[in-house]
């Protein structure tokens, strides 16, 4: 069958019919801050149509495609306002949508803060006519605000056709206990917001009440014939699954780490047991709803579990991603392992990800590429034994000549070992100036992917440097992120050795990020000055301590068990903890020494434009070199085109002025 396949793509077919006029002249900022051409694709149920996200105009567009007809069947234009971050089929002919939107905080409102509101919501679009609903919209009275917890649990019900099931945080009268007359009160407890569990018509955007939680229910477990038969709860720290019986909910299994096992969005095949791994990566675990001891799918002992995979129409098992150092799959499918290597074996050395499949698994989409290659998506037919390109995400940079990529391992000083990807500039050199990229998130980068950033910045003339903190043990202390001081172990000694190698000049080293990210360049101008020649912060967090009490504020109170706050305080600590105040960088303006360039964006949900806002203003306040950069929209990771290469305009422009001062 692999020998089949390797001559299918020989000769390969473009699904997409939009081709790429090439540039006269090369705009790297602009051909490497255009969003993908081509974005989340998905597979209809039957394998006979394929959609994908767009930019179309000045927003995004969803493309209906005829596999068949070979035939663009429906363009759709969505709102400028709209994100859309995943696209799934309830069935051929209807087409869900998950979105996000920001709002500001109506001027009469109870909320308690004033950063931009992010709306979650789910849209179903029916192929046939073209019509896009919003579903559970007859619960959003009033514009409800508290319907950002808005969450799509399951769809494609054999049972319950045209209907999907949701849940959403909403007020519950009966539920709410007033703060008058009671010296004993729970902000979240009595603040009347229960989780709340709904079936709804894909179909006219109605929905019928299927069962509610409590204040601090946070997650569901559905069967296959859409009925809740668990469900979870966060309280005190402590992290419960109850399972129902009858009418009641009974307890099966506690968990009081102080943070909760990450679970497979469905039950395992039968029902009657849910899939689970503990938090930091360990064994896997079946836990059985009817309350006897969960049993060990695979030894803690011997794998570190990081990730499973269910299939998307029969829920068994496929693979579970194990080991942290060198991440790799354990298959527990056959046939889909088959396939993968079936598709695999034509792409060598590529990362190849087979990531939707009709509901015979005939038909499969594959995505592959690699930190030197952008993305390109393949249609694949094993009945028929054929390829076809289903579309390539960047095809503007077809005419640019794109970095090496090599990887390198170093030792710290304190003997960990680091991994990381070396990008060297087209024609590489001698003594060239450095830009280390810190990846943003708790889960870090993976380096088998093609990065826009990494690779825009080494085509400005910079090697990069990317440590892959989620492959070392650097990367947790406690089980989260790298603050302070001790955020720049990893990259110090990957520019120690560069600079040994005589691949970098010592003296012109930049540090930049995003997120996380953000906050590793300037906790490096600040706790390691010595190291960087200017620093490039993309929503980085300046003051932790701000930040959760800022969090705190939006999730409800200092007693709130937000998923997200919880996962806060684990990762930084106690806002009025002297630790936190010492690793936060703008408490060690007076340290810095090298130019900064900050950009925040005011749609930015996760880190609050605020953070670079009060970094500038100390920096100034200070005599310091610095140039903020405020962005309308885009979010944490600048998701949004036109500042996206607003962004890079600026970060080309800072770079070019102290890595490149003749150039």
């Amino acid at each position: 069958m692999k020998k089949s396949y390797s001559a299918a793509l020989v000769t390969l077919m473009m699904l997409s019919t939009a081709a790429w006029a090439g540039q006269a002249k090369m705009n790297l900022a602009a051909d490497f801050g255009a969003l993908p051409k081509v974005r989340e694709l998905t597979l209809s149920p039957s394998g006979h149509v394929v959609a994908w996200m767009q930019p179309r105009g000045r927003g995004s567009g969803v493309f209906i495609f005829n596999v068949g007809a070979k035939a663009v069947r429906r363009e759709v234009q969505l709102s400028p306002a709209l994100t859309v971050y995943w696209l799934g089929w309830e069935s051929d002919n209807t087409l869900l949508m998950r979105a996000v939107t920001t709002e500001p905080a109506p001027p009469q409102s109870e909320l308690r803060w004033h950063q931009p509101i992010r709306l979650n919501i789910v849209l179903a679009l029916n192929i046939a006519s073209g019509k896009i609903r919003t579903l559970l919209s007859d619960r959003m009275v009033g514009g409800n605000y508290f319907t950002t917890g808005v969450q799509l649990l399951d769809w494609d019900i054999p049972k319950r056709p045209h209907t999907v099931i949701m849940s959403v945080r909403m007020f519950n009268p009966t539920a709410y206990r007033s703060t008058l007359g009671t010296m004993i009160h729970s902000e979240v407890g009595d603040s009347g917001m229960v989780d709340s569990l709904f079936a709804v018509d894909t179909r006219t955007g109605k929905s019928t009440a299927i069962s509610s939680g409590d204040a601090y229910t946070d997650g569901w477990f559905i069967d296959n014939a859409g009925n809740p038969v668990a469900r979870s709860e966060w309280h005190a720290n402590r992290f419960t699954i109850e399972a129902r019986q009858g009418h009641t909910w009974r307890p099966i299994y506690h968990h009081g780490a102080g943070q909760a096992p990450d679970f497979g969005a469905q039950l395992d095949p039968t029902a009657h047991a849910i899939l689970a791994f503990a938090p930091g990566g360990s064994g896997l675990w079946k836990i059985p709803l009817d309350g006897s001891p969960p049993q060990e799918l695979l030894s803690a002992a011997k794998h570190r579990v990081t990730q499973f995979d269910l299939s998307r129409y029969s829920k068994t098992l496929i693979y579970a991603w194990v080991g942290r150092s060198d991440p790799h799959r354990l298959w527990f499918d056959p046939s889909a392992k088959s396939r993968y290597e079936s598709i695999a074996h034509v792409f060598p050395g590529r990362r190849v990800e087979v990531y939707d499949h009709s509901r015979n698994g005939q038909e499969v989409l594959a995505e592959v590429d690699d930190p030197q290659d952008a993305p390109t998506y393949y249609l694949i037919n094993f009945a028929a034994h054929s390829a076809v390109i289903a579309g390539a995400a960047y095809p503007q940079l077809a005419h640019v000549e794109l970095a090496q990529v090599h990887a390198v391992r170093y030792p710290t000083h304190d003997g960990q070992t680091v991994k990381a990807e070396v990008y060297v500039p087209p024609g590489g050199g001698k003594d060239l100036p450095l830009v280390v990229l810190v990846p943003g998130g708790a889960v870090g980068n993976d380096p088998r992917n093609f990065d826009w950033f990494a690779q825009f910045l080494a085509a400005e003339g910079d090697v990069v440097l990317q440590p892959e903190v989620s492959g070392t043990a650097l990367a947790t202390e406690g089980g989260y992120l790298l603050w302070g001081g001790v955020s720049q172990r990893y990259a110090i000694a990957g520019v120690h050795l560069l600079v040994k190698q005589g691949l970098v000049d010592p003296h012109r080293v930049c540090i930049a990020g995003m997120g996380y990210g953000g906050y590793a360049a300037l906790a490096g101008v600040a706790f390691s000055p010595g190291t960087y020649a200017c620093a490039v912060s993309v929503n980085g967090i300046s003051d932790l301590g701000a930040l959760v009490a800022h969090m705190i504020h939006v999730f409800g109170g200092s007693d709130s068990t937000h998923a997200a706050l919880v996962a806060w305080r684990n990762g930084i600590g106690s806002p009025v903890d002297p630790k936190v105040a010492q690793e936060s960088p703008i408490h060690a303006v007076g340290a810095i020494q090298a130019p900064v360039l900050l950009i925040g964006t005011q749609d930015d949900t996760v880190v609050p434009e605020s953070q670079s806002a009060a970094m500038a203003h100390a920096l100034k306040a200070q005599g310091k070199a610095v140039t903020f950069l405020k962005l309308a929209r885009g979010g944490n990771s600048l998701a949004r085109s036109d500042d996206r290469i607003k962004a890079l305009t600026a970060i080309g422009t800072f770079l070019n002025r102290y890595l490149h001062p003749t150039g």
